[in-house]
């Protein structure tokens, strides 16, 4: 999984997650900040072009309980 993501350029990847931005900027709902009770997750540029990024420092409480990969309507994030 992590090959075929490596090869998008409009993907962030951090240390398990990956969010491919372009999918991100279709967005209006922001499910996956809502959806993810430890708080992994913050969208910016809601007004403009949103982009969802994994908050510093909290990938690491995440448990991969999958809620937010099935809360994005885009399926923009997925966790490896």
């Amino acid at each position: 999984m992590m090959n075929t993501i490596k090869k998008h350029k409009n993907i962030a990847s951090y240390k398990f997650h990956h969010i491919d931005t372009d999918k991100c900027k279709r967005c209006t709902q922001f499910s996956c900040e809502e959806a993810c009770f430890r708080g992994i997750y913050k969208v910016i540029n809601k007004n403009s072009e949103p982009r969802c990024t994994v908050v510093e420092n909290r990938e690491d409480r995440c448990v991969k309980c999958h809620i937010c990969t099935t809360a994005c309507k885009f399926e923009a994030i997925t966790i490896d």
